[in-house]
């Protein structure tokens, strides 16, 4: 939810900025180049990278790489470079992406650190990601890429340096068209094989995932987030006011979930004995996933990006999340149950080629489990929805979210007085209250 990737072809344009699940974009956002982004600092990583130590680079040049008010809580650079080596003295272009954040300046920076998020996506990148792809490609014998290179993790400056995966024709998804039948099932895949593997790794390496991978959304330690749900579900209630329909059948019931939100969100992602847990990926939408497609047009990999709020977990919050974000609503309202499982067969097929020893569910099991976390579903479609799906021309902030001034109640009214919010909402409400999700529990 964090970065943009990529923008224009998608909607990610700064007058159609998303605000996602209080990760809120801002437009007083500028890029910040680092002062130590030097041809020296970056030839020293390369040189490694490539395990190459006559390495020279003779041009560097920057880029922004994602529009104004796409990005608040890091700052994503494109680095254009040329280099020469011994072995091959022609000039060679190359380009990768800089992620690396600005925290003393964000206001969101204390609540992503309650969260753990910088330091995770840095563990991820460094010492979980390049397991797990080598897990896929060898045990799993799937070629296709798993998720952008690692070139190098510098913990002193918070920052990441991997590779540009648009060089290789990876794109967005709308994430207002969402996803139809062919990348629903091509993204469960991919899920199901990073889910396998990690839980294959957990026991290959005890203690592993131990550290920095109890905190979601919702967990028992920190509940920063608790203010801006609560702001936001206010403002889906004072909606409500525009239809005297759903104002008498469910104003009532957001109103108690205004205060029991966090509760219930503790509740739906605490585990049981006998659970398949594994790490999900946390934050599982159209913005988090990239596709390449073939000559025809047809997507043929999806690779899973951002990894701010992976968590050791049911993969059935996962499952939620991407229902609830990314598919097509025909997808969602009617076909969930047997998308859950075609990605448990998936799950099964991949966790037995990697000769994983405990008990694996049984299909039924596991819609058990996946209806035991449905709460999830009430917080991505109420909260997280709206807001990824928001198009309007209010300044979206982190202190907008936050703010109970003017502005602040001015701009969350627009996420859910939008007319395709309204919309969504007469189908979202009814569908969430016949589970009793909108009921005290």
């Amino acid at each position: 939810m964090i970065k943009r990737w990529k923008f224009a072809q998608n909607g990610f344009t700064a007058q159609t900025k998303a605000l996602t699940l209080g990760f809120i974009m801002s437009e007083k956002n500028t890029h910040i180049e680092p002062e130590w982004l030097t041809k020296k600092y970056v030839g020293n990583k390369l040189c490694r990278y490539f395990e190459d130590g006559s390495l020279q680079l003779k041009k560097l040049e920057t880029e922004p790489a994602t529009a104004k008010g796409d990005n608040y809580a890091s700052v994503m650079t494109r680095i254009n470079l040329e280099y020469t080596t011994k072995d091959s003295k022609e000039t060679q272009s190359a380009t990768f992406l800089l992620k690396t954040t600005f925290a003393a300046k964000d206001p969101a920076a204390n609540l992503l650190a309650g969260y753990g998020a910088y330091t995770r996506e840095m563990d991820m990148y460094e010492q979980i990601l390049p397991h797990l792809a080598k897990m896929v490609r060898s045990e799993l014998v799937d070629s296709r890429k798993m998720f952008a290179a690692t070139v190098a993790v510098d913990r002193e400056r918070d920052s990441i340096l991997f590779e540009d995966l648009s060089l290789e024709n990876y794109k967005l998804a709308c994430r207002l068209k969402k996803l139809d039948l062919e990348h629903t099932h091509l993204v469960l895949g991919k899920l199901a094989d990073f889910h396998a593997a990690a839980a294959v790794l957990a026991e290959r390496k005890p203690g592993i995932f131990e550290k920095n991978y109890d905190r979601g959304f919702f967990n028992k330690h920190f509940r920063g987030f608790q203010p801006i749900f609560r702001n936001l579900l206010q403002a889906l209630s004072r909606s409500l006011e525009l239809n005297s329909d759903l104002k008498h059948c469910y104003q009532s019931k957001i109103d108690r979930l205004v205060y029991t939100i966090m509760d219930y969100g503790e509740r739906s992602t605490s585990t049981n004995p006998g659970d398949f847990l594994t790490l999900a990926h946390g934050d599982l939408w159209t913005t988090n996933m990239m596709f390449q497609y073939d000559e025809q047009g047809n997507p043929t990999n999806a690779v899973l990006i951002d990894f701010q709020f992976s968590v050791w977990n049911s993969p059935a919050i996962d499952l939620h999340y991407f229902f609830t974000t990314s598919i097509q609503d025909h997808l969602r309202w009617k076909h969930q149950t047997e998308l859950v499982q075609f990605y448990y067969y998936q799950l099964v097929e991949s966790l037995k080629k990697l000769k994983y020893s405990r008990t694996i569910p049984s299909l039924f099991e596991f819609q058990l489990q996946f209806r035991a976390r449905s709460f999830y579903a009430v917080f991505c479609s109420l909260i997280s929805e709206p807001c990824m799906l928001y198009t309007g021309t209010e300044e979206a902030s982190i202190a907008q979210g936050l703010s109970t001034a003017e502005s602040g109640v001015r701009f969350r009214d627009s996420v859910y007085h939008a007319d395709h919010i309204r919309d969504k909402m007469v189908l979202t409400l009814l569908f969430l209250d016949q589970q009793g999700l909108l009921d005290d529990m």
